[in-house]
């Protein structure tokens, strides 16, 4: 009787409070919301392609995610549909299907099926030169290198398919040659005997070439960041980050010399097969800093005062330079110093270069800036006056005024205060309050 009342009651619970059986059930949970609009009639075509009986798949990695993506591919402004899936009745492989608008209804246009499991990148980019977006597909896995790819065009009615017989570890589709259609560059780390290699390739009359070739560096395990555009004025390249071991990074440069006509990597050093120039044990990845639409590289290094400190003990500064691809050489654009564990950086002004460093305090969340003096005496220099102090308070300190007199406020962020003070304001490198809010900036906010 007992385990009977127990039943009732909790049956008049759920009664009450709205809920009901019908919708505890598990495969109800987990199905995904119908589509609707376009993507309802794209689904319900490939619905009546497959019986009903279907799994989407979406790439791995890439600015394309979804599972059916739309873009113009036949050069008329209008956009067509691809979807990615396995049948229901297929134990491996996977399938492309492309669609397109005829007379109000979404029609077949080219159906595919590759043996991989998975695709790990879809690019798009105008490789055959028609002047028309062609599709290009990484098929597989591209952490193992067992990633291929096949190019997708618009020709006589329907889509075309070329395979190119490539693997990789990165793929970017982009215009390296400045000749107007773009070409397909892969990277590879080093499996195995296999070396570490770039390559760039283009479509030339319905045919693969492999433009230039050149080797990178064999100590890097996988690639964390990949950047292309410009990386000076007039020189588009490729800007890939890669983790030689935890927390160790290196960049790697690459672009297309118009002049030689050569696949180049100016930061490989042939003779060690690695690119140390670039190499720092921060996580700081290459990106364009200024919004100047040029790719920087960060060079990191050591603040003065830290020589043979551990790497966890020791503070550093990051200059970001861009490279000059007439002159070989990098150019500085701005230093800052970066604080990860409050999600911060600080821009170094001029006057402060060479003659500052840090020191962290992880209990109060706060950085110093102290001057550095050159002394004969003492070898390397000595620690002068503190400069400026930032620190991170909660709302609740901030509003209690826990913090210590002279401290202002520089930005308010999911409730952390983020404040600054100048300790010793006669020092000629002491800043200004506009300037020292001018320079600073949180790291989610770039």
């Amino acid at each position: 009787m007992k385990l009977k009342a127990v039943a009732m009651a909790l049956m008049l619970a759920l009664t009450l409070s709205g809920c009901s059986f019908v919708g505890l059930d598990a495969q109800t949970l987990m199905r995904p919301p119908k589509p609707t609009g376009e993507k309802a009639d794209i689904h319900a075509l490939l619905e009546s392609k497959t019986d009903g009986k279907m799994t989407l798949k979406y790439p791995r990695t890439g600015d394309y995610r979804s599972a059916i993506i739309t873009h113009d591919v036949c050069g008329d402004k209008n956009d067509e549909a691809m979807a990615i899936f396995q049948k229901g009745d297929e134990a491996t492989g996977t399938d492309l299907m492309f669609m397109k608008k005829d007379g109000g209804k979404w029609v077949d246009m080219g159906f595919f099926n590759n043996p991989a499991a998975q695709v790990d990148k879809v690019c798009f980019g105008d490789v055959t030169g028609d002047g028309k977006d062609d599709v290009i597909v990484g098929w597989g896995n591209s952490l193992n290198n067992t990633s291929t790819i096949c190019v997708y065009y618009y020709k006589n009615g329907k889509m075309n398919e070329l395979k190119v017989d490539q693997t990789y570890t990165e793929m970017a589709v982009m215009d390296f040659d400045g000749d107007g259609r773009d070409e397909i560059f892969t990277a590879s780390v080093s499996v195995g005997d296999q070396p570490a290699l770039a390559r760039l390739i283009r479509i030339k009359d319905g045919n693969v070439e492999i433009m230039g070739s050149c080797q990178m560096d064999s100590a890097v395990t996988k690639y964390v960041s990949v950047q292309t555009g410009l990386i000076n004025e007039k020189q588009n390249g490729i800007v890939l980050d890669g983790m030689e071991s935890a927390n160790t990074l290196v960049t790697e440069m690459l672009y297309w010399d118009k002049t030689t006509k050569i696949l180049k990597s100016p930061f490989f050093d042939p003779r060690s097969n690695i690119a140390n120039y670039t190499l720092r044990d921060t996580s700081v990845v290459s990106k364009d800093i200024n919004n100047d639409r040029i790719i920087e590289v960060p060079i990191v290094s050591l603040m003065p005062g830290y020589d043979g400190q551990t790497k966890d003990e020791a503070a550093y500064i990051t200059d970001w330079n861009r490279y000059d691809t007439q002159t070989g050489e990098m150019v500085r654009v701005m230093s800052m110093v970066l604080d990860y564990s409050d999600g911060y950086w600080f821009l170094i002004p001029d006057m402060w270069r060479g003659r500052i460093t840090t020191k962290a305090d992880t209990v109060t969340r706060t950085v110093t800036f102290y001057e550095w003096k050159a002394d004969k005496k003492q070898a390397g220099g000595l620690l002068g006056d503190p400069l400026l102090k930032i620190q991170v308070f909660s709302e609740k300190e901030w509003d209690g005024g826990e913090a210590a007199p002279g401290f202002y406020e520089l930005m308010e962020s999911n409730n952390m205060i983020f404040a600054a003070c100048s300790p010793s304001p006669d020092n000629p490198l002491s800043l200004s309050s506009g300037d020292v809010k001018n320079s600073f900036k949180l790291m989610n906010q770039e």
